[in-house]
């Protein structure tokens, strides 16, 4: 696969599986824009690609509002002059059961999974259409929005409405050479680790352990 000349923004990259997402890209040839709300993680994932060979940039912002998506794309095009792939990966995770899951709970999960898909999606295919050469949305899913998770209410409400979102945008955009697909990962991260049944399973990976088989099918 060759992304030469071609530009990404990969949200939530500064760890993580966005980080991963971003390195793939960027070993295939393509520039990316790394995103985080912090500023030292941010940077040291730059660091890590530029160390390499590549070419990244960082835009430091919490995924969700309107502004943070305009600001992303303006980054890409600012630093790369254009932008091919958008990569919605940004999450956070509020875990609680239904009965003592609060409005802000919900909110900022919504908030930053199914609106910040929404707006950055939006935003770079609005920048995709004035090119006029087509473009590439990726979203990321979870199982838990397939199957649902225990104390997952919003997490899993919010990754079953991005894949309803990537199926009605991929009919939208059809005409105008955009594609856009959802991916379902499954991964143990520094977000999953404030999962209970996890935790043992992370901390043992910290130490060089590998993650059981079961795990990795069932997170």
């Amino acid at each position: 696969m060759d992304l030469s000349n071609k530009v990404a923004v990969v949200t939530g990259s500064g760890q993580g599986l966005g980080l991963a997402y971003a390195k793939d890209l960027v070993r295939h040839g393509a520039a990316v824009v790394i995103n985080d709300v912090n500023q030292a993680t941010a940077d040291a994932a730059v660091a890590q690609i530029t160390a390499a060979g590549g070419r990244a940039v960082a835009v430091v912002a919490p995924v969700g509002s309107t502004e943070t998506a305009q600001k992303l794309v303006a980054g890409a095009f600012d630093a790369f002059g254009r932008l091919d792939v958008m990569v919605t990966n940004a999450g956070i995770l509020r875990d609680k059961v239904l009965w003592k899951m609060t409005d802000d709970d919900f909110d900022a999960v919504i908030n930053v999974h199914l609106r910040g898909t929404f707006t950055c999606v939006r935003e770079a295919v609005l920048k995709f259409r004035e090119q006029g050469d087509g473009g590439r949305i990726i979203c990321i899913g979870s199982p838990a929005g397939q199957r649902g998770n225990f104390g997952q209410t919003n997490y899993s409400g919010a990754k079953s409405g991005i894949v309803g979102m990537v199926r009605t945008w991929a009919m939208e955009l059809h005409r105008a050479g955009i594609t856009a697909n959802a991916v379902c990962p499954v991964a143990a991260t520094a977000m999953t680790e404030t999962v209970p049944f996890l935790a043992p399973y992370i901390e043992g990976m910290k130490n060089g352990e590998p993650l059981p088989d079961i795990i990795r099918r069932e997170v």
